[in-house]
């Protein structure tokens, strides 16, 4: 098997978005390491290449690289940048993801980045304040789908109870509205504006999303189409069937039957499996 195979394979292995999600994040951010050294060899600041990858305040500059709308949202500015994404991705959204297959993750982590790409393109072009830094600004950074992975499991499951660093337990609409509170909270000092344009477009578009899915919100249409895709169902959760559940486990299944699930999915998605098949990988996770 070659490198390239072995990365296809862990990329499709049991078909989680949210481990795609992470490794696309990786891959871009080992490419912005290539490309410093090679900047640093060359003469030339990584920026001046990398500068097309993040989404311009300028409006003039986005309609010659309308392609940056998508691209920022999968860009870093350093370490301790992708790090904070990827960790909160990680053990947020893999939450969502065992209630939720994983079209719908990733449509609202990447719809998310778009709406908190053009939350911050439209405040730094309608608001006064911004007048003399919009010719210059730009956007980069997964926080914007990150944060709207975080609100529609706040929204889709509120009583769902993590344990951070194993400390307490904590349900996960107090975890969101924790980090909205602190990125309002820091708005009026905070250098990172366009940052927190991000996040808030991104929490917007979580919440808007899920009272959709849940048929509590009506999207205006267009030619008769809803804005937001029609292939998503109106569903609800039973948390207080979960709760039963996890309580009554009779069984943990074995790798076996875990890996034949996994597969399945792979090959023709999450709601292709049975309600016994989606208990037993439910099982599996906890």
């Amino acid at each position: 098997m070659t490198t390239w195979e072995k990365i296809r394979y862990e990329y499709t292995k049991g078909g989680s978005a949210i481990r795609q999600i992470i490794m696309i994040n990786l891959g871009v951010f080992v490419f912005t390491i290539f490309v410093g050294i090679i900047a640093k060899l060359s003469g030339f600041e990584p920026s001046e290449l990398l500068q097309y990858f993040y989404i311009p305040s300028n409006l003039g500059v986005l309609l010659i690289r309308p392609w940056s709308i998508i691209t920022n949202v999968f860009f870093h500015s350093g370490f301790w940048h992708i790090l904070g994404n990827m960790m909160l991705l990680y053990f947020i959204g893999r939450v969502l993801e065992e209630f939720m297959d994983s079209g719908k993750v990733w449509r609202i982590f990447l719809y998310g980045g778009i709406a908190g790409a053009t939350l911050f393109v439209i405040s730094y072009n309608v608001f006064p304040i911004f007048e003399e830094v919009k010719s210059y600004k730009k956007l980069l950074g997964a926080s914007g789908g990150v944060t709207a992975i975080l609100v529609a499991t706040g929204i889709y499951l509120p009583r769902y109870q993590i344990r951070p660093f194993g400390l307490f337990n904590v349900e996960m609409r107090w975890v969101a509205l924790f980090f909205v509170f602190r990125d309002l909270y820091m708005f009026p000092v905070s250098d990172n504006t366009g940052g927190l344009f991000a996040h808030i477009g991104g929490a917007i578009f979580g919440l808007v999303y899920i009272l959709h899915l849940q048929g509590k919100l009506e999207m205006p249409t267009i030619n008769g189409k809803s804005i937001i895709p029609s292939t998503m169902k109106k569903v609800s959760v039973d948390e207080s069937k979960i709760a039963r559940d996890r309580a009554h486990k009779k069984y943990q299944p074995n790798q076996e039957e875990v890996d034949a699930i996994l597969d399945k999915i792979s090959q023709s998605g999450y709601d292709s499996l049975s309600k016994t098949e989606k208990d037993t990988l439910f099982k599996a996770s906890e």
